[in-house]
Order: structure tokens, then C-alpha cells, then sequence
């Protein structure tokens, strides 16, 4: 067992730092106030080779593996932005293609991905539906050598973006198929951007689709079995999740010591005070607790490890509410400079919070982890 990152796991961590010092943070304040990333960050992500992580090389990918993917997720949501969900949802979708797509559909798409030419989306959650594919509302009927595909997907992240889309729907049999659509085609329209409470960059929209047609050929997987698809992909994004969690915990922590370390009482820093620096180390030992439950989770999916999607759904249980704590200690410490926006505490506050609702809620990932120990 060896707890050490290999050397090119350690370039990996420094270029992304780099890359987050000064491309994300000093453009921070605005991607939060306008929820909206800038339009070339794709194409400088790509540049230095965080767009094909998961894919092979010969689609133009790294082949880096999941857990390069979750190293540089924390670091990117170190800046408490909603950037790092570009990354990882270009990365998390398409290896959904590259595990369930056919040859057509990986040459038609991953490279692209790895250019950064293409924004990837996932459709699944509707109006009154957010978790159960035997709900499904959209359908899609079979006409000729396509499907013709009617209604609403809600919360699309980058759905209005060029690109493509994984999209969920209820096939002619009543059962959940997935697809993979091109975006902003004819019968294909999208609402504004929601206005969510923290994370800014998330680009979550409404998609609405009027007889969109889809070749039948981009059917992912099998006919049928979009819920397999479906809980492989969501699996993943937990993993990713927990990784930005834990960016955004240490970065946190960081803030607190600098406050603490510059903030007198007493003609001392608050930092030497004994409170202070118990729930430092509190913080500390939190956050190397969910650090490494993350690495060891995307470290077996890498191992296509049987139980991987439930460790998923464990480590979402442990490393969500544990770094959650972390910032909330963090913006204590900061006092009532905690609540003001020109502190970035406030925006880690913020941004943190979807991580318990967002990519199934803390109760679902209960009973899929209880369903497993009871099993």
C-alpha cells in the first residue's frame, strides 16, 4: 500500500495550481457575480491536457486516469468557483462513451473533447423528477433510423454550451435509454442560466427539445439501459465532487491561517490563542481524512474495483458534511469578516453548500450504502 502520488502525479498537482493561480483566481470574483466562465477557458484546459484525462490516447486523451482527473479537480475548486465542473464534466461524461460507446460514437466525439471544441452536458433531471428513471417524462420514439425525442431536462450544466449531451429519456418500451445528442440543433431550446447560490460558472439551464431527432446509432449502451449508465456516470461525479470539496476545504483552512496570523487580540495574532488553533488542527485532521478517502475511491475506480460506486456513495457520505465543517470553522475564525464578499471565505462558504444536494442528496448515497452493508 503506498500513500505517495507517483512523480507525474505530483507535475500534474503543481501545473494545476499554476493554471488555477492565474487563470481562475484573479477572474474569481467575476465568475461568481456573473455565473458565467469565460469563453476560452475550455480551450486553455485543453492546451495543457485536463479535457481527455479519461480517454485514451488514441482519441487524442492522456489516459491519466480518474484519479489524475480528481487531483486537478481540487485544485481548480480551490478557487471557489464552479470552474472545476468544466473539468470534470469533460471528463466524467466522455468516459462514459469511452466505457458504454460504440467505435463510431468515441471517433465521432472524444476527440473533440480533447481540443476542446466541445462542451459536454448531462439531461436526466426534469421539472418534478430528479432521481427516478421509471418517472421520466421525455420520450423517444423510433421513426426510421431515428428516435424523435419530446420534452424538458432541468439543471443542464453547460447545456446551452456547443457541444454534445448525454440525454435520459423513456423509449418506446417504457424503459430509460440513453443518447448522445448535439446540442442547440433544431427543436432544441434553452431557458437562461439559473441563478444558484454559490459555485458560479456552473451554467445550469432548462433544455427543452420539440422533435429533436437522434440517429439510432447514438444510442450509449444498450437499448434500455440508460439506469446502468446513468449510476456509472453519477458515480463518477461524486468522486469528482468530493475532490472539489476538498480543494475548497483547504483552501479554507489557508484563509483562516492567514486571517488568523494578521488578526491581533491583545497585541498577539489570534492564531496563538489555544481555541484558535484547536480547531485548526480539528480542520487539519478533517480535511487529510477526506482528502484520502477521496484518492483511495477515485483509486479503485481506476482499479474498475467491483464495489467502486459504492465507495463512491461512502466517501460522498464522509467527505461532504466533514469539509462542509471545515469552512464553516474557517469562517468562524474570520469573525464577522466571514460574511463579507471581499473575503473569500464567503465565496467557499457559498460554493460548498450544493455539494450536499448536488450529484444525489446525502440521503439517497444512505440508503445505497446501507442497502450494501445489509445486503
Amino acid at each position: 500500500m503506498n500513500f505517495k502520488l507517483s512523480e507525474e502525479q505530483l507535475i500534474l498537482q503543481t501545473m494545476v495550481k499554476n493554471f488555477t493561480k492565474n487563470e481562475i483566481e484573479p477572474l474569481a470574483s467575476k465568475i461568481d457575480r456573473e455565473g458565467k466562465v469565460p469563453d476560452d477557458l475550455l480551450k486553455k484546459m485543453a492546451e495543457i491536457g485536463l479535457l481527455g484525462m479519461t480517454i485514451p490516447k488514441e482519441y487524442g486523451g492522456s489516459d491519466f486516469g480518474n484519479l489524475g482527473c480528481v487531483l486537478a479537480c481540487e485544485e481548480l475548486a480551490y478557487s471557489g468557483t464552479g470552474v472545476w465542473w468544466l473539468l470534470g464534466f469533460n471528463n466524467s461524461i466522455p468516459e462514459c462513451i469511452v466505457h458504454f460507446g460504440s467505435q463510431k460514437l468515441k471517433a465521432q466525439y472524444l476527440p473533440k473533447v480533447c481540443e476542446g471544441k466541445v462542451y459536454s452536458s448531462i439531461q436526466f433531471t426534469e421539472e418534478d423528477n430528479g432521481s427516478d428513471a421509471r418517472s421520466l417524462k421525455t420520450t423517444a420514439r423510433p421513426d426510421g433510423d431515428d428516435y424523435i425525442i419530446n420534452g424538458m431536462k432541468r439543471f443542464s450544466t453547460f447545456g446551452a454550451r456547443e457541444g454534445y449531451a448525454v440525454l435520459y429519456a423513456k423509449d418506446e418500451t417504457g424503459k430509460c435509454t440513453a443518447f448522445v445528442i448535439d446540442k442547440n440543433v433544431k427543436g432544441y431550446t434553452v431557458t437562461k442560466v439559473w441563478d444558484l447560490m454559490g459555485g458560479g460558472g456552473v451554467e445550469a439551464v432548462d433544455v427543452y427539445l420539440e422533435d429533436v431527432r437522434v440517429p439510432k446509432e447514438h444510442i450509449l449502451g444498450e437499448k434500455g439501459e440508460g439506469l446502468k449508465i446513468l449510476q456509472h456516470w453519477i458515480a463518477a461525479e461524486k468522486i469528482e465532487q468530493c475532490a472539489a470539496c476538498v480543494g475548497m476545504a483547504q483552501a479554507a483552512l489557508d484563509e483562516a491561517v492567514k486571517y488568523a496570523k494578521s488578526r491581533m487580540s491583545d497585541g498577539k495574532p489570534i492564531s496563538t490563542l489555544q481555541g484558535i488553533r484547536w480547531m485548526m488542527a480539528d480542520m487539519y485532521a478533517k480535511l487529510q481524512a477526506a482528502k484520502w478517502m477521496t484518492y483511495r475511491t477515485a483509486f479503485l475506480q481506476d482499479q474498475a474495483d467491483p464495489e467502486w460506486m459504492t465507495e463512491a456513495a461512502a466517501a460522498k457520505l464522509f467527505v461532504v458534511p466533514t469539509t462542509m465543517e471545515v469552512v464553516e470553522m474557517a469562517r468562524r475564525i474570520h469573525g464577522g469578516y466571514g460574511y463579507a464578499k471581499d473575503f473569500k471565505i464567503e465565496r467557499l462558504y457559498r460554493a460548498i453548500a450544493g455539494a450536499s444536494a448536488i450529484a444525489v442528496s446525502l440521503e439517497i448515497n444512505k440508503s445505497i450504502v446501507g442497502g450494501f452493508v445489509c445486503k
